[in-house]
């Protein structure tokens, strides 16, 4: 089925309010090319869209945010795309104007590599210089995750609408407000005490930030210009990072913060690189044996979450067996939660994720994306959303809340 975005909503009311999963389409099946599919989670069904502009066809999908998507286009220039209504299309300020870190210089417009001046100290090399990456994987470096405080459309209650995205290879934070937008505005660096920061989400106004430390840090955008108001000295939780080393040979770990019930909550996901048709992750030389390699094996599969809260007075993130009737959210998106009570379509106690371990430039064509699932803390075990018969789903699967929409 083929809609428009501005139909999708008044056409399709059972679908109007729950989770929707974003994939692409199948470039084999769509002439196109660059069409994409809601999957609703209550339903189990797929619904096409291709009322992406021609303009950012050739996006990069960096997530989600309110109903919106956050696009960078082929020369790495930063978007809103509204999916659902509309089709509206928002530029945000131009990424030359990230402090401190890069700027792209656009006169090589295709794959061949074009140049790009660094500022600062990173893997790259220390200091100021420049260094040749091609466009493509260069896009990657720019933003790798973006939110809203809320819908750029929505002034009811006099609300104003910034973006916060965690930008460049040290991974520091920078803002812009709704005034921005156009491409005619700038970024602007948010100086915490330190970074990389591995999350970010809104409530209520106030930004949580959290650093790769275990950190978190609280903004308040809430007046006209962002303001540190508390920063909350909570360590990595022990739990987890001795979880980490016993199995950093065989897994890596991913760190999400969401808001849950006017709580905050970490997420630690566990990512085994190679995962045999048990399960269980094991050492790449393990891997290639004739056995796994006639059972289709995916290089990298989700395995398990640990879920703490932060107690705010202890400034600690204290272990959780449950999270009750909630329902979380993680991946590129901006990571939250939802009561099952609300959407009883969605698993309580469970945790929905989709890939973001997406590395064009590492992994080839070989795979990418197709780590998604629904993982229950209650039996400790992950099962499919949906089949996709795919290693490869390009770009990753992005999470869309038509409830963050005006009714």
């Amino acid at each position: 089925m083929v809609i428009n975005a501005c139909d999708f909503l008044s056409t399709c009311p059972p679908l109007s309010r729950s989770p929707l999963l974003m994939l692409p389409l199948d470039k084999d099946k769509d002439e196109e090319g660059h069409g994409w599919r809601f999957f609703s989670l209550k339903d189990k069904t797929a619904l096409a869209l291709r009322s992406f502009p021609e303009a950012l066809s050739d996006s990069r999908r960096v997530g989600s945010s309110q109903g919106w998507l956050v696009l960078l286009d082929k020369d790495s220039e930063p978007y809103l795309f509204d999916p659902l209504r509309g089709g509206q299309v928002l530029r945000l300020p131009p990424a030359k104007t990230f402090p401190s870190v890069l700027q792209v210089l656009q006169s090589v417009r295709d794959n061949s590599c074009s140049p790009a001046t660094f500022y600062g100290t990173n893997h790259l090399g220390s200091g100021r210089g420049t260094t040749l990456l091609p466009v493509l994987p260069l896009r990657d470096y720019v933003i790798s995750k973006a939110v809203l405080s809320a819908n750029p459309n929505d002034d009811a209650e006099g609300k104003s609408c910034w973006a916060v995205a965690i930008f460049g290879i040290e991974s520091k934070l920078a803002f812009c407000s709704c005034k921005d937008f156009g491409g005619v505005g700038m970024w602007t660096e948010l100086a915490g005490d330190g970074g990389p920061y591995s999350d970010v989400t809104f409530y209520q106004g106030t930004l949580f930030a959290l650093r790769d430390s275990g950190f978190v840090e609280a903004w308040d955008f809430n007046r006209d210009h962002p303001m540190k108001i508390t920063e909350i000295k909570s360590s990595f939780p022990r739990k987890s990072a001795e979880a980490e080393r016993a199995l950093r040979n065989v897994c890596f770990t991913n760190a999400y913060l969401v808001e849950a019930a006017s709580e905050l909550l970490l997420l630690v996901r566990f990512t085994g690189y190679f995962v045999n048709r048990h399960g269980v992750p094991v050492e790449e030389d393990d891997f290639l044996t004739e056995e796994d390699m006639d059972t289709s094996v995916c290089p990298s599969r989700t395995l398990y979450f640990h879920v703490y809260v932060l107690d705010m007075n202890s400034e600690e993130w204290v272990w959780l067996d449950s999270i009750g009737d909630r329902a979380i959210f993680v991946g590129r998106s901006h990571s939250r939660s939802v009561s099952a009570r609300d959407f009883p379509e969605l698993e309580a106690n469970s945790v929905y994720f989709t890939d973001d371990n997406w590395d064009p430039e590492e992994h080839g064509d070989s795979y990418g994306g197709h780590d998604m699932g629904v993982y229950s803390l209650k039996s400790g075990k992950v099962k499919e959303i949906c089949e996709l018969g795919s290693d490869r789903i390009d770009s990753p699967p992005l999470w869309v809340f038509p409830s963050d929409y005006p009714s």
